[in-house]
């Protein structure tokens, strides 16, 4: 254990478990933190969901939102239902809630064999590539102006 830890009797705790109120708790720290250089601007969870007729699933965005960037960290949509449209209207409802919320643009990643032309088409431009996945795929960043 590092010697400054053992000073001051605290421990490192890895969890591969959602925590919700830990979460909350270190975004509003951060957010505490950041606010003399960036300003206090609104922050939170922002999510969208599909449901079939039974309540059923079968699509989503998870996203958050802070200092006017929503932020999109994952993008799903049951395979039956895409190139339908459901997906545009998933995107754009999370980009108007977003901008409902303050933000100003939005960012998110794509890997290379997933969607890159469908954000592309939706608006969002290129910024930069993380290479060195299995397969040779590539992780595509993007941002977007709403």
């Amino acid at each position: 254990m590092n010697e400054t830890f053992a000073k001051r009797s605290l421990t490192v705790d890895i969890s591969q478990e959602i925590h919700a109120q830990n979460r909350a708790l270190i975004a509003q720290r951060l957010q505490d933190f950041n606010a003399p250089h960036l300003g206090n601007h609104p922050f939170g969870a922002l999510d969208v969901y599909v449901r079939d007729a039974d309540g059923a699933l079968v699509g989503g965005l998870i996203g958050d939102f802070a200092f006017r960037c929503l932020t999109i960290h994952v993008v799903w949509l049951e395979e039956h239902l895409r190139g339908k449209g459901i997906g545009s209207a998933l995107l754009q409802a999370a980009e108007d809630a977003a901008v409902r919320n303050g933000c100003e643009f939005a960012t998110l990643d794509t890997m290379s064999f997933q969607a890159p032309t469908f954000y592309e088409n939706r608006g969002y431009d290129r910024v930069g590539t993380v290479e060195g996945y299995p397969g040779g795929a590539r992780k595509i960043l993007l941002r977007k102006n709403l």
